[in-house]
Parts: structure tokens; C-alpha cells; sequence
């Protein structure tokens, strides 16, 4: 196995810092509220909400129920929030790792 070198370890302790990692886990705990079960293994409650959503847009959109057209934009709103924490969230996850990924030594790189 290869083997890290001293420079190469000196740029990864200069370039990386391994509270970045901490925010991850913070950011996907926040993904949790979002994706969490609610109750024992249940579907995630946002897949419920995007049916009930469909339900909604069926009523509005292919049975012209106007009076609900309000609940189906404002559980669409909700949803599209939802969804915006979690992008963030990824978006943080995936800026820390990558900025560890970029800092792999070429020492561990396999047949670059």
C-alpha cells in the first residue's frame, strides 16, 4: 500500500480542515428532519406530502376543483422548501468532500 508523503501530508494539513467534516454531519442531520421516517419505518413524510400533492393537482388540474387550487400551491410551496434545505444541505456535503478528494495525494492515487 502506498504510502503518504511528508509534503504531501504538509498540503493536506495546510489545505483541509477536519471541521468541515462536523458540518457535514450537521448538515445531514438537518436532512433528517425532512427525510426522517416520523414514526417506525414509514415512508419519509415529504414522499406522503408530494402525493398529497398530486392528489391536489389532479383535483385542480384535471377536474377543474378551483377552491382547492390554494392548497395545492401551498403545499407545493412547503414541498419546494423542503427541497431547498436539502439541496443546501447536499451542497454543503458535498463542497467538504470535495475539498478533502481534491487534496488526495498523488502518492494515493490509483492509476492516474
Amino acid at each position: 500500500m502506498a504510502e503518504i508523503t511528508d509534503k504531501e501530508l504538509e498540503a493536506l494539513q495546510e489545505g483541509f480542515d477536519t471541521l468541515s467534516l462536523i458540518h457535514a454531519v450537521d448538515e445531514l442531520d438537518k436532512m433528517r428532519g425532512h427525510l426522517n421516517d416520523r414514526e417506525h419505518h414509514n415512508p419519509p413524510e415529504i414522499r406522503n406530502d408530494i402525493l398529497k400533492l398530486h392528489n391536489l393537482a389532479m383535483d385542480v388540474v384535471n377536474h377543474g376543483m378551483k377552491g382547492r387550487a390554494p392548497a395545492l400551491f401551498d403545499l407545493a410551496t412547503v414541498i419546494e422548501d423542503q427541497l431547498s434545505d436539502l439541496s443546501e444541505a447536499l451542497e454543503n456535503i458535498q463542497e467538504a468532500i470535495d475539498k478533502l478528494t481534491d487534496l488526495q495525494p498523488e502518492s494515493l492515487r490509483w492509476g492516474d
